[in-house]
């Protein structure tokens, strides 16, 4: 019989860690799938900053593509 199976084989420290060790990996995770995201939001405002004022400022070059969208 395995001895690991009982009270006296459980190893309250190697338990903590590993939890500790998922929960940690798992807030990795939750940053990357928020934090890539942001970023590339980010630069794409950085990126507009960067145009000329005439190019902000210009009219819709398709103003009415909406419309054959719809058909």
């Amino acid at each position: 019989m395995d001895s690991r199976n009982t009270k006296d084989g459980w190893d309250r420290e190697m338990s903590i860690a590993q939890i500790f060790g998922q929960m940690f990996s798992g807030s990795l995770v939750a940053g990357a799938l928020v934090g890539v995201p942001v970023v590339f939001i980010v630069a794409l405002m950085w990126l507009g900053e960067l145009l000329p004022e005439e190019s902000k400022l210009a009219d819709d070059p398709t103003p009415d593509s909406f419309v054959s969208s719809e058909n």
